[in-house]
């Protein structure tokens, strides 16, 4: 049996809700982690298959584990008593049917540490329920482009994050705290950058997001796409010179792919709202491809 430790350094947070097919390797992935500082809370949320019996097994082999189990309250409810539960320094997100990698903590507090970060996320790799590849996600590093990323989506895999616990109490960022009640992470992070968090990822793919129909991401795509638009919509318009500022600082097509499509997408944004000759002489300096990829992904999701 492995020891606790009361005043441990990580709190990681698991809420559980019948994820008996993906569970044995989330835990296992999290106790064979290479930084054993931590404690791990797993609320098990009136889980009717056999999730609790998993979650039992490895609590009786490792008292690191604190388990909750009580009835169904959702996952928002899940995720804040983890909160309120942890004595962490730092908390780490964790979902049941993900994976992280063995040095995901280790290379985060790295970094946590040396850039005093509020909160830190990783590159990913997207799997499917059968642990096939599917794709790989490059995460911003810079600052503007943090910005840049939240004025059209999230800069992290959600429970790939590592978060300063103080800064969550200090500012009262609990889940569920904003409006939007299906975008609730992108809505989060932007409350993050309001509260002037520093925000950092480290430059390893260290973390396996698992991607499948049964998501509830996927139950719910047209409610976040809804609140994505509208969070969409609040940041580019309240934080527009500073965006515009940094376009026109910067060579966008030193930007990687990815972020390029994203900075196409503001400035299409912008001349729906507010038609400037100016929007038209950024776009000219980028180049073509990313310009048409960013087009039909913005009349695709009707921003």
């Amino acid at each position: 049996m492995i020891n606790g430790n009361k005043n441990p350094t990580i709190s990681v947070v698991m809420p559980v809700y019948n994820a008996e097919n993906y569970l044995d390797e989330a835990i296992q992935s999290i106790l064979n982690q290479t930084y054993k500082d931590f404690e791990f809370i797993i609320i098990n949320d009136g889980s009717t298959d056999k999730s609790l019996e998993i979650i039992e097994k490895y609590k009786n082999i490792d008292i690191r584990i604190t388990l909750i189990n009580r009835e169904n309250r959702g996952l928002i409810a899940s995720l804040n008593e983890g909160v309120e539960k942890a004595e962490g320094k730092y908390i780490a997100r964790m979902d049941a049917d993900d994976i992280s990698l063995p040095e995901r903590f280790e290379k985060q507090i790295e970094l946590m540490e040396k850039d005093t970060l509020d909160i830190c996320g990783c590159h990913y790799f997207m799997i499917n329920e059968n642990n096939e590849y599917i794709d790989t996600a490059l995460v911003p590093l810079k600052h503007a482009s943090f910005m840049n990323y939240l004025s059209i989506t999230t800069p992290f895999a959600h429970p790939s994050v590592m978060i300063r616990r103080n800064f969550i109490i200090k500012n009262n960022l609990y889940y569920g705290n904003t409006k939007y009640k299906s975008a609730e992470d992108y809505a989060l992070w932007i409350e993050f950058w309001n509260g002037d968090a520093k925000l950092g990822n480290v430059n390893e793919f260290l973390f396996k997001y698992r991607d499948f129909g049964e998501s509830l991401s996927k139950k719910n795509k047209k409610g976040i796409s809804n609140d994505k638009r509208k969070i969409s919509k609040n940041f580019i318009i309240n934080n527009k010179n500073q965006i515009l500022n940094y376009l026109n600082q910067t060579n966008v097509n030193t930007l990687a792919k990815r972020e390029q499509e994203i900075v196409v997408l503001i400035i299409f944004f912008l001349l729906k709202y507010d038609f400037s000759i100016s929007y038209f002489r950024l776009i000219k300096k980028i180049n073509k491809r990313s310009v048409i990829c960013g087009f039909f992904k913005f009349i695709k999701e009707k921003y």
